[in-house]
């Protein structure tokens, strides 16, 4: 079959970035529920002075932190160093991290200085290897496939954050908490294996040569040049402030309100993300630009009127509906959000520019917690969910008033800038060779040149990336999904 007729799956680097992540997200997942129980039981004994919520709300801003504070570093580190280095190195970093919590659960009376350092090492690791992957994925799919694969890699994620969780309960029953922190430790592992055997590389040293170094805030810069995807990232951080603040106050919902029970409060975040795995798929199969940046806005605006359905909803039934079309919805928007911004940007900022996506949603995501909190002080639960969702409904149709007229029309999902800077990933094999050795500069010799053409190998063009429950699995997901996640340059708008 010739290259250009390759559908994803018989893609072998994005086989094998695929696995990789989900293993390791689902490590996680299982290490997350771990930690989480240990904070619980520790409060509960008394083993700490800190109130069981501080500690975990605590907890859940170290593992922020990073991910906020390390952006620009990171993304500058994504795009001026070699992707492989980059991806193995972060994964080493990792499993020695989680090992690290493990032990330090396992052996040590205060282990809760030792759990916090290791979960900022964790998640300094995992900054840097966001906006890794993300850039890397273009590169392995070509430029015209980015959307599907996206999508795909999303809904894989989504999966292994489900999986991850009923993993650790297993795991821990049958052998303790010990062999859930060995095996996500082997979980990343896997995925520094599988960034060694991905042969498709980005930022190597021939690549490089003669490329000016960047600036340390290049990639907010680019976002703020473009002018789509600048109100697109400013619309979506108000958006998460008025839908992530519902998070706090879902348990109140379904526990008191509708009377549901603990295993049924637990299979709405399952609800939830089948609904954003099938939403992100559907999303990336969206072939045309103008048609993804209206689903991107009509998801926005389906979001908001579920939020609003979800405040009146009758019983837990019901709420397991809204639970599952709100989820679609996100992952639609997610995943449309993502094909856009990492098509705009050019090809060698691609790096800085997701990282401080990641890094400004994230830290406004953080803000929204509190705000949900607020509103569950000031007004009955229900009425939360009425306002917040009135409120995301008149941000979404903002943003599509302002985007549309002057958007709307626009035939192709790369700025002008990003066609010009991007190497070519699809057609011809020579045309890779001329345009990344363009990209590497008058420094790189023939032989440079014909190196870095070789890293970019030939898949076609024909093809077609968190609305997330906040509850303890959230710092867990976001490390591997760049907006963290938000896996592959998507925004981690919470639900």
């Amino acid at each position: 079959m010739p290259a250009a007729a390759q559908p994803l799956w018989r893609n072998r680097d994005f086989l094998i970035a695929g696995t990789a992540r989900f293993v390791a997200t689902a490590g996680m997942g299982a290490v997350a529920v771990s930690v989480m129980l240990h904070l619980q039981n520790a409060a509960a004994a008394g083993g700490t002075p800190v109130a069981g919520p501080w500690l975990v709300a605590a907890y859940l801003l170290c593992s922020a932190l990073p991910l906020v504070l390390l952006a620009p570093w990171a993304g500058r580190l994504a795009d001026t160093r070699d992707s492989r280095t980059l991806a193995t190195a972060a994964s080493a970093v990792s499993a020695a991290a989680v090992a690290g919590m493990g032990l330090a659960l396992q052996y040590l009376e205060n282990y809760l200085p030792v759990l916090f350092a290791m979960t900022f090492l964790l998640d300094a690791a995992q900054a840097v290897a966001g906006p890794t992957w993300q850039a890397l994925l273009p590169r392995i799919v070509g430029e015209k496939r980015t959307p599907r694969a996206m999508g795909t890699m999303q809904a894989t994620i989504m999966i292994a954050g489900m999986a991850g969780p009923a993993a650790g309960g297993l795991l821990s029953g049958w052998g303790g908490a010990g062999l859930v922190f060995a095996v996500a430790s082997g979980c990343y592992v896997a995925m520094g294996l599988g960034a060694l055997l991905i042969r498709t590389r980005r930022g190597t040293a021939a690549e490089r040569a003669g490329r000016p170094k960047p600036e340390l805030l290049d990639g907010l810069r680019l976002i703020r040049r473009d002018g789509l995807v600048w109100a697109l990232v400013l619309g979506a951080m108000f958006f998460i402030v008025v839908g992530e603040a519902t998070n706090v106050l879902e348990v109140f919902l379904a526990r008191g309100e509708l009377g549901a029970t603990e295993t049924q409060y637990g299979l709405l975040s399952a609800a939830f993300g089948l609904g954003m795995a099938g939403g992100a798929t559907m999303a990336g199969s969206i072939r045309t630009p103008r048609v993804r940046l209206r689903v991107l806005l009509a998801s926005m605006i389906v979001t908001s009127a579920f939020l609003v359905l979800t405040g009146v909803v009758p019983n837990v039934e019901m709420l397991f509906v809204a639970y599952a079309a709100t989820g679609a919805a996100c992952g639609g928007l997610n995943a449309c959000f993502g094909a856009i911004a990492i098509l705009r940007i050019p090809e060698n900022g691609r790096g800085q520019a997701m990282a401080i996506v990641g890094g400004m949603t994230r830290a406004v995501s953080i803000g929204a917690l509190a705000l949900g909190g607020l509103l569950g002080a000031v007004v009955p639960v229900r009425v939360s969910f009425l306002l917040t969702g009135a409120v995301g409904a008149l941000v979404a149709l903002a943003l599509t008033a302002y985007v549309l007229p002057r958007f709307g029309r626009e035939d192709s999902g790369v700025s002008e800038e990003a066609a010009a800077a991007a190497p070519g990933v699809a057609g011809t094999a020579a045309a890779p060779a001329a345009q990344t050795a363009g990209a590497a500069g008058s420094a790189a010799s023939g032989r440079q040149q014909e190196a870095v053409a070789n890293q970019v190998p030939d898949f076609g063009e024909e093809a077609g990336p968190e609305f997330r429950p906040v509850k303890p699995l959230v710092a867990a997901q976001q490390r591997l999904e760049g907006a963290d996640d938000l896996p592959d340059g998507e925004v981690a708008v919470a639900r």
